[in-house]
């Protein structure tokens, strides 16, 4: 596990009504997370937060074997495929959160999917915080890719 450089809080909207099974939801942009390398993620559900930035509710650590993240690079390339958010959350894995090695990302075609609707109700989010470095922080530690 590495050191945190930068992270930044996300939230992903599930949608005016309860999702279903298949549903992909794909991230907002986010400005501050252009240009960077991610480094790792986690999940924090309203076990640990609540409510999400919006003040929507945060959906329950209870729904999240029910959800997979995949995330793309720069070139639409899924290099995080199908991973169960349940694994992404730190206090489901002895503290941990997952870190990969650093790639480009880019997070408006990355989604979530529903494999099952444990629990999400109508107007809940869920929250990730993504771990990055930026671009000259990268080009500085020899990463260009």
């Amino acid at each position: 596990m590495r050191a945190i450089t930068r992270s930044y809080l996300v939230e992903l909207f599930f949608g005016t009504i309860a999702p279903g099974q298949g549903a992909q939801f794909t991230f907002s942009d986010f400005p501050e997370l252009k240009e960077v390398f991610i480094t790792g993620v986690e999940v924090v559900s309203a076990d640990y937060l609540s409510q999400a930035p919006s003040g929507r509710v945060n959906t329950a650590a209870a729904n999240l074997p029910g959800l997979v993240l995949n995330l793309l690079d720069i070139n639409t390339n899924i290099r995080v495929y199908n991973y169960p958010t349940f694994d992404l959350q730190p206090s489901n894995v002895g503290g941990f959160y997952r870190d990969f090695v650093p790639f480009r990302l880019n997070l408006v075609k990355s989604f979530v999917t529903v494999f099952q609707n444990i629990g999400i109700g109508a107007n809940e989010s869920l929250c990730f915080n993504f771990l990055y470095i930026r671009k000259d922080e990268a080009t500085r530690a020899g990463l260009n890719n």
